[in-house]
């Protein structure tokens, strides 16, 4: 029955009294199932620090549940843990920045809310590693930029250059030739005693990254409108204050992911989304559905060539009433669909779409939260299998219909899931989702509230130890089964 204890370690229902006994036994698995509780009190947190497992007190104080004044003073990385964890006064994060360690000055320099002041410290750092994470940092000082800019290492200018408060001019000029005087180290010689003979490479990724700042001009960025770098071409390409002939242009890049992004481009002209919908690439053809200027003839003409993503189109949000009426009308069911999806529709479209004939149409308009159990069984009766997901999955899904869902003949291991973790499933729902020849089916049911007893009770007993071991997690697990856990694994009281 020990296997089962890391499962009741995570139990949300486990006694104070069997809490203790599950730390004073000290098996690792268990230990850690303890301390990543969603909820542990402050005496459970000061018995985990207790055990006196480096790792385990690690883990504690960088997930912030151990105030500073009860992190043990010889714990290794005292100072970075709690900086880590937001529990460092301001003295311990100057401790922290002045390690003689350079990977602890650097995960101070990553830190999201390290103060700017040991930010300004970091920047001088003798590492460059250090000295970039702090460049990297959006609450690095302004006023530091400039100089970073001009720092002897590649690796600190394109973290510079990535930075999301980095001044226009401090891109421009990276942009343009990686920064002057030019750089001396880069990423592949920094550690090196020598340097490189040439850092080309250094110096491309730095102009690369200052292209895909959205800071940056766009007139800076016309030396790389046929980079064969598509990543930074593909960012700079969805912003919506560059010219329509540079657009233009960026819509013949060789490389797919690039005309879709043009494709997808409110600020893209109208002719040019055009032509970008008969683009010999589907997934271009597919993103001018997600632009959401398209006009809705050419999304209707999209709708009616290419099978779209589940999500619902931009240009849905944005139409008028009358628009809607009109796109429900359509003799093309993905543009029906598309209608289905959006989350505020006229009464009189939404009862209209509930007796469309398309499965699909029926799976979208299925997913709306404010239907009527009455709808959503009139939607099953309807369709079957389509809509058995989307159904069991609605919030207001009551159990009688979970239940009718999951004894249906095609019902299948997703929609079954869905199901098995409904808050509404009754106890013979969760037993029949039990018996799924589905792993992730029976795991759900097993730590359902709802299961009935005696089930929680034989499923400790399978043979199906990962089952049993949800079992063990399950909230609704009486005090003293788990109370027979603990005796039958051996736990001293």
């Amino acid at each position: 029955m020990r296997d089962v204890l890391p499962g009741l370690a995570g139990n949300p229902a486990l006694t104070t009294g069997l809490f203790a006994l599950l730390v004073a036994d000290g098996d690792e698995d268990v230990l850690s199932a303890l301390a990543g509780r969603e909820v542990l009190t402050p005496a459970q947190v000061v018995s985990l620090l207790a055990v006196g497992d480096p790792a385990l007190t690690s883990y504690l104080v960088c997930g912030g549940r151990v105030p500073w004044h009860d992190v043990p003073e010889d714990h290794p990385g005292r100072a970075l843990h709690s900086v880590v964890g937001g529990v460092a006064p301001p003295s311990v994060w100057w401790e922290a920045t002045t390690d003689p360690d350079p990977e602890v000055r650097q995960e101070v320099a990553y830190e999201p809310e390290a103060p700017p002041e040991v930010l300004a410290a970091l920047a001088h750092d003798t590492d460059a590693r250090v000295v970039a994470a702090a460049a990297g940092n959006p609450r690095l000082p302004g006023a530091l930029f400039p100089g970073l800019a001009l720092h002897p290492s590649t690796v600190v200018r394109a973290a510079v250059a990535d930075n999301e408060n980095a001044p226009a001019a401090v891109l421009s000029a990276l942009l343009a030739d990686g920064g002057d005087p030019a750089p001396t180290r880069c990423g592949a010689c920094h550690r090196r005693d020598t340097a490189c003979p040439d850092h080309t490479a250094g110096i491309r990724r730095v102009r690369l990254t200052a292209a895909a700042h959205p800071a940056v001009p766009p007139e800076g960025l016309v030396a790389f409108l046929d980079a064969p770098e598509w990543r930074p071409v593909a960012t700079f390409a969805a912003r919506t204050d560059l010219p329509p002939w540079f657009l233009e242009r960026l819509a013949e890049h060789p490389t797919a992911d690039v005309r879709a992004t043009v494709a997808a481009n409110p600020a893209a002209p109208e002719p040019l989304v055009r032509a970008l919908a008969s683009d010999p690439d589907p997934d271009v053809r597919r993103a001018v559905a997600e632009n959401p200027a398209v006009p809705l003839d050419l999304l209707v003409t999209v709708a009616t060539r290419q099978r779209l993503p589940d999500e619902p189109a931009p240009r849905i949000a944005s139409a008028t009433d009358a628009e809607l009426h009109a796109l429900a009308r359509s003799r093309v069911a993905q543009v029906r669909a598309l209608v289905a999806a959006r989350t505020l529709l006229p009464a009189a479209l939404v009862a209209r779409l509930l007796v469309d004939p398309d499965p699909g149409v029926a799976r979208r308009i299925s997913a709306r939260p404010d239907l009527t159990p009455g709808q959503l069984a009139a939607l099953v009766e309807r369709h079957g299998p389509p809509v058995l997901g989307a159904v069991a999955r609605h919030p207001g899904c009551p159990a009688a219909l979970l239940h009718r869902v999951a004894t249906h003949p095609a019902v299948g291991r997703r929609a079954l899931r869905d199901v098995a973790r409904h808050p509404s499933a009754r106890p013979e729902t969760l037993l029949l989702c039990l018996a799924a020849d589905a792993p992730d089916v029976r795991q759900q049911a097993a730590v359902h509230p709802a299961l009935p007893v005696r089930a929680l009770e034989s499923l400790l007993e399978a043979p199906d130890r990962e089952l049993a071991r949800a079992a063990a997690e399950n909230p609704a697990l009486p005090e003293s089964l788990m109370q027979r856990i603990a005796d039958r694994a051996g736990l001293v009281r």
